[in-house]
């Protein structure tokens, strides 16, 4: 079978998009449509619709894509790609939809008048009148699954393919220990947060929490934050005279493996004031388990299910008392997380979606 996989992200730097291309080359010949090839090799072959981020590029070059390889299966990544829902439903001898939805913006509020039309478009519109009528739909964890399947007025639940990710990449580590090593104590009990500066995802709270704590604990934050939020939040920090809270902004992906490494606790904190984040499907709290080191979340319930059901780590929005509790009982949490490990069999994942999509492509056609 020729598999078509049409995607508008960054495939380089998107870790679930990679999955979802190698799920397909275990389907059958496989074809990449994105604005960017991937840095990798693999058994496929990449399509560009152009070497820039426009969108009507890449919805105009999809098309003409699809006419030219006719692809037997098209799996279509998030809402950006729901546009093509209602075209491929109008062709004859159709080709089989399979849509993976691992972002969920049914009530996001937009930031500015472009994202609200196309948040208007894609997804108040294309989503969520014709996604029924993909024929599989794949979503990140269960508690979305379950959403989705009522809002969109679905037949079935959607397989679940969680956002189960481990860093692979390997790292200096003669370079990290000059550049990274002068930030970690053995007397100080150290937290890193990887999502940036951002009050959404409740850096403020978090450095709040350490800050009150004093010299024995640390907060490490590593990530995006652009000159405004950086220079907001040093006030912050500055007005409260907070000591033990570092901002070292990007690190490529094997650095991070090495700060986990180092960390005792890594943290997830979302908001709750959307659907989205509420049920955030954040991957980081897997590559935190993978190197060995409990995490930290808020009350989000997915990661409140994680912490609750295998004891690797502390849900709460009280960061402070979380913090004290994974301290006073670490090496609870470190053997949890150990055994947590053993049970998840990462190289088989892709394997498992793919019999999963394989076995219901057979019942439906």
């Amino acid at each position: 079978m020729d598999i078509m996989f049409i995607v508008y992200h960054d495939i380089n730097t998107e870790a679930r998009s990679q999955e979802i291309l190698n799920c397909a080359q275990r389907l059958g010949n496989t074809y990449l449509v994105s604005y960017s090839k991937p840095y990798y090799n693999g058994k496929f072959k990449s399509l560009l619709t152009g070497n820039k981020k426009n969108y009507f590029t890449f919805v105009i070059n999809s098309i003409k894509y699809i006419k030219k390889i006719k692809p037997d299966i098209i799996i279509l990544h998030d809402f950006f790609t729901s546009i093509f829902i209602p075209w491929i439903l109008l062709k004859k001898n159709r080709p089989f939809i399979i849509y993976d939805s691992s972002e969920l913006y049914i009530d996001k509020k937009p930031n500015n008048f472009k994202e609200r039309l196309a948040l208007f478009f894609l997804v108040k519109i294309f989503e969520k009148h014709f996604l029924k009528f993909a024929d599989i739909i794949i979503s990140a964890n269960i508690e979305r699954a379950q959403i989705m399947k009522n809002f969109y007025k679905l037949k079935e639940m959607p397989i679940i393919f969680d956002n189960i990710h481990r860093i692979d990449d390997i790292y200096n580590e003669a370079e990290c220990i000059s550049k990274f090593d002068k930030y970690f104590n053995e007397d100080t009990f150290t937290i890193l947060y990887a999502g940036g500066i951002s009050k959404e995802r409740m850096t403020y709270q978090l450095a709040d929490s350490i800050g009150a704590l004093g010299e024995k604990f640390g907060l490490i934050i590593i990530g995006s934050a652009t000159n405004k939020e950086l220079k907001e939040f040093n006030d912050f920090i500055k007005k409260k005279n907070y000591k033990n809270i570092k901002y070292l902004g990007f690190v490529s992906r094997a650095e991070l493996k090495y700060l986990l490494n180092k960390a005792h606790v890594s943290v997830s904190a979302f908001s709750q004031n959307t659907v989205n984040n509420k049920f955030c499907a954040s991957g980081k709290v897997y590559e935190s388990l993978f190197e060995g080191t409990p995490i930290l979340t808020s009350e989000n319930p997915p990661l409140k299910r994680l912490c609750e059901d295998y004891g690797v780590g502390i849900s709460t929005n009280d960061f402070k008392r979380g913090i004290l509790e994974l301290k006073n009982n670490y090496e609870l949490y470190k053997k949890n997380v150990h055994n947590f490990i053993l049970q998840i069999n990462y190289d088989e994942r892709i394997n498992v979606l793919a019999n999963k999509l394989q076995n219901k492509i057979k019942t439906i056609l």
